[in-house]
């Protein structure tokens, strides 16, 4: 089922301008930040109270735990305070987990009201600012939550361009994906530029493979599952050896990537071994976890069907394949990423 996107802007400065779409029963709005984000958040508060709205800040933990229901609840308790209606805006200013709470947070809030995303780190600007999934966390990862698109999303990318090489590099797994499974010159770029290629063309190029999955198949009942790639082992590390995202992900690539060339054929393994690296991002685990560990969260994950646990492979770069693997194939995935 096709479903119509957010409008998506992508420039530089663009936080300096009007960044709410225009609607007339808008009166107040809740920015909804993180302390990494707070330098950010605050300015556009001063924005919109410029503009004749109520405005208030709405500051949550930093990083995954920020999504819990118990942050949540703290949320909508702060949209209580303001007085949010249903003609009101809550904006995430921040990071993947901003918004991912403050989008499931207005996604429910009075059954449903607007959210703009303004993402500050290159991980949240390629991906979860895109695709209208929102989550918190509840024993696995983003076990609830629901689909709902911003109406907006600001990249700014004056903003990315100041982010430290570690968060650039975290970004830049979700972009490789992005390119692995919809975009083989996205993949040359990175292969040929490495951290310092240009940002604003890896967002275009890494968005526009999103929004083009997403917009044939919002619900993921069938394509969007290839922009899993690397995340089924990848979400197991991620929680079980405390890695962050961009790092498990590329961990859960490289896994991916072993369990294609067994299973599907794919050749261009060492390739993106390499490519990996070249962002400065792990190609293995630097400690070992417990495989009964790493299959519990896997077995929690959302892409486990009656057929067992589906996986996306590659048959070659840009050709992604959904399939039912069994609990064994994880473990070798696991174990061509443990340490030596």
């Amino acid at each position: 089922m096709a479903v119509s996107g957010p409008e998506v802007l992508i420039g530089r400065g663009l936080l300096k301008d009007a960044i709410l779409p225009e609607r007339e029963e808008r009166r107040r709005v809740a920015v909804v930040t993180d302390a990494g984000a707070d330098g950010i958040a605050r300015p556009l508060v001063v924005q919109f109270e410029e503009a004749g709205m109520v405005a208030g800040l709405v500051e949550i933990p930093v990083g995954e735990a920020a999504k819990s229901l118990a942050v949540a609840e703290s949320v909508f308790e702060a949209l209580n305070r303001l007085g949010l209606s249903r003609g009101d805006t809550v904006v995430a200013v921040g990071g993947g987990a901003v918004t991912d709470l403050a989008g499931f947070v207005a996604a429910t809030y009075l059954r449903g009201i607007e959210a703009v995303y303004c993402p500050t780190t290159l991980l949240g600007a390629v991906d979860a600012s895109i695709g209208g999934k929102t989550g918190v966390n509840v024993g696995g990862k983003n076990l609830v939550g629901v689909f709902a698109h911003p109406s907006r999303v600001v990249i700014d990318i004056g903003v990315l361009e100041n982010l430290p090489t570690s968060l650039t590099a975290q970004g830049m797994a979700e972009a490789l994906k992005a390119g692995l499974i919809g975009d083989p010159e996205l993949v040359d770029l990175l292969e040929e530029d490495g951290l310092g290629a240009d940002l604003e063309q890896v967002v275009r190029r890494a968005v526009a493979v999103k929004v083009q999955i997403v917009a044939e198949d919002f619900r993921e009942s069938g394509r969007r599952a290839a922009l899993n790639y690397g995340h089924t082992i990848g979400h197991a590390v991620e929680i079980g050896a405390g890695l962050s995202h961009g790092e498990a992900v590329a961990v859960g690539m490289v896994a991916a990537g072993w369990i294609s060339t067994e299973q599907a054929g794919f050749s261009e393994q060492d390739r993106v071994l390499s490519i990996i690296s070249q962002l400065e991002l792990p190609v293995r685990l630097s400690t070992a976890l417990d495989p009964a560990r790493v299959l519990e969260l896997v077995r929690l994950d959302k892409k486990r069907d009656a057929d067992g646990i589906r996986m996306v492979l590659l048959e070659a770069i840009g050709v992604p394949v959904v399939r039912a693997v069994d609990e064994a194939t994880v473990l070798a995935g696991l174990q061509a990423v443990s340490p030596v």
